[in-house]
């Protein structure tokens, strides 16, 4: 598997991560258990930002293409 198709499986992960803490502190009654869902939500787009940027960052690094033809020497 490419490294690329690794980091997008992953930032899925983390989407659907931060969405389940979403929807878990929205229902909670208990002051401290929301902040701790908060935090956890938190370190998920922490996580996901990194994971953004190491995305872009392989995106757009530039493809070395080696064009070799007969009888031209570079």
């Amino acid at each position: 598997m490419k490294t690329i198709d690794l980091l997008y499986d992953l930032m899925l992960d983390k989407i659907s991560s931060q969405l389940f803490y979403n929807e878990i502190m929205v229902g909670m009654v208990n002051p401290a258990a929301r902040d701790f869902f908060k935090t956890l939500r938190d370190e998920e787009d922490r996580h996901l930002q990194e994971i953004r940027r190491q995305f872009l960052a392989l995106e757009s690094t530039p493809m070395i293409l080696k064009n070799y033809v007969r009888g031209i020497q570079p």
